[in-house]
């Protein structure tokens, strides 16, 4: 941070990542957790409530902060910096988020606005289960009679299919208890989304798919029972309600694929599997006319990076299950998988949006896009079979380039391939 930098602060205000104290105080402590409980951010101690710089005694506050914070588990991770501003003293704490929960004799606290107050019980299960550090999915809950026995069967049936792995009937249980389906002769909360009518005792568990027109909801169809088959109807529905759209291409008639189908039902399963459930709060899917939005409850966890997607389970046992039931295809692969393929539809944009307790994936179209004047050049042309170098002597571009072009177009399905080696030729369909 430099001088600059600071000034701007002092400009914006408090806010719920920046506190201004005159100096540190009693409370200097429960303000640092509070941010590192939130999203981290700054102190600045000589700094009035309305932003006059007043100054302070940088070595006096350092011993008080360096001090307070022994009553700190675990001590969270701090920068500090000096400024001299019209010969008064400035010390800026740049509080980092805490990848676990800080706390002070037993209680911790969250920055709420510019305010701080204690968590509840409730609130630290939910916050622990945000940062990972806490198995929501591997708890017991219910006795393990409640589940479903044609559940069961489906799942080892489907896990021989997907997996070509057959278990015993007799060595079922036990399979159930290693994966952390059933503990202590319970369900876990696992246990509970996969071989019960989940909703039923987690009603939260659902997903909700949303009609928008213009961001108004229109009409919304909400999916209950086990996850597995929330995951089906629901990717079943979605295909019924995007498909394949007719565009118009240089007055061609082309019927394509709005959204990737392998991109969507890896979404949900995704959503499902790493939301956080300790929120009470459904998985949605917006459905707008140009774009698809699933969103689910909970962050990412500490330390997952999109641009380098990990499989770092939130519920680890809930993903053992979808893994043996053919779900999920291989671990970390989620993401990557949703990029390439919405990679093969151009007209496509793919967004996340993480933001705390909450995740979104975004799929956004547009047709406009499609095809640009070289390739509407090529489409022309192509009524008969030819040659990527007829094509490149036609609209006098180098042989490469209209390569480029026409591979873009098989991809889209406007051209296709004929005949092999030096004897291939290109024909629009």
């Amino acid at each position: 941070m430099n001088l600059s930098d600071l000034l701007n602060l002092i400009k914006a205000g408090e806010s719920e990542h920046l506190e201004f104290k005159k100096s540190p105080g009693k409370d200097i402590q429960k303000v640092i957790i509070a941010l590192a409980n939130a999203e981290g951010g700054h102190i600045l101690i000589g700094v009035d409530d309305d932003g006059t710089i007043v100054g302070t005694d940088i070595k006096k506050a350092m011993n008080i902060i360096t001090n307070s914070l022994q009553s700190v588990i675990p001590s969270p991770k701090i920068f500090t910096n000096k400024f001299l501003i019209e010969r008064k003293e400035v010390l800026v704490i740049e509080v980092k988020k805490s990848d676990v929960l800080c706390s002070m004799g037993g209680i911790a606290y969250i920055r709420i606005g510019a305010g701080i107050r204690p968590l509840s019980i409730q609130e630290v299960l939910v916050l622990s289960s945000e940062l990972g550090t806490v198995d929501w999915d591997s708890a017991p809950t219910v006795p393990f009679k409640q589940a479903k026995k044609e559940y069961i069967k489906w799942f080892f049936d489907r896990m021989e299919e997907t997996r070509g792995r057959k278990i015993d009937k007799k060595q079922w249980t036990r399979y159930l208890r290693s994966i952390g389906a059933v503990k202590e002769d319970k369900l876990t909360n696992a246990g509970v989304l996969f071989f019960t009518n989940g909703t039923e005792i987690i009603p939260w568990a659902k997903l909700r798919l949303i009609y928008m027109e213009e961001n108004e909801s229109v009409g919304s169809k909400e999916y209950a029972g086990p996850v597995w088959k929330i995951i089906e109807d629901a990717y079943a529905d979605i295909l019924r309600e995007t498909g394949k759209t007719e565009v118009v291409i240089s007055t061609r008639r082309k019927k394509v694929e709005e959204y990737p189908i392998r991109a969507i039902r890896e979404g949900i399963i995704n959503a499902i599997a790493h939301r956080n459930y300790m929120l009470q709060a459904d998985v949605r899917v917006f459905l707008h006319a140009n774009k698809l939005v699933l969103r689910n409850p909970g962050g990412l966890l500490p330390g997952v990076d999109l641009d380098d997607p990990e499989h770092v389970p939130r519920n680890p046992a809930l993903c053992n299950l979808l893994f043996d039931a053919g779900f999920i295809e291989r671990y970390g692969h989620g993401i990557n998988m949703i990029r390439a393929e919405v990679k093969k539809k151009p007209w496509l944009k793919l967004d996340f949006d993480s933001r705390p307790h909450r995740f979104e994936l975004k799929l956004i179209r547009n047709f406009d896009i499609l095809l640009d004047q070289v390739d509407l050049e090529i489409l022309k042309i192509l009524a008969e079979p030819k040659k990527s170098g007829e094509i490149s002597e036609v609209i006098g571009l180098s042989k490469p380039s209209v390569l480029f072009h026409v591979k873009k177009m098989i991809r889209f399905g406007f051209i296709k391939k004929v005949g092999k080696g030096p004897q291939t030729k290109y024909v629009a369909k």
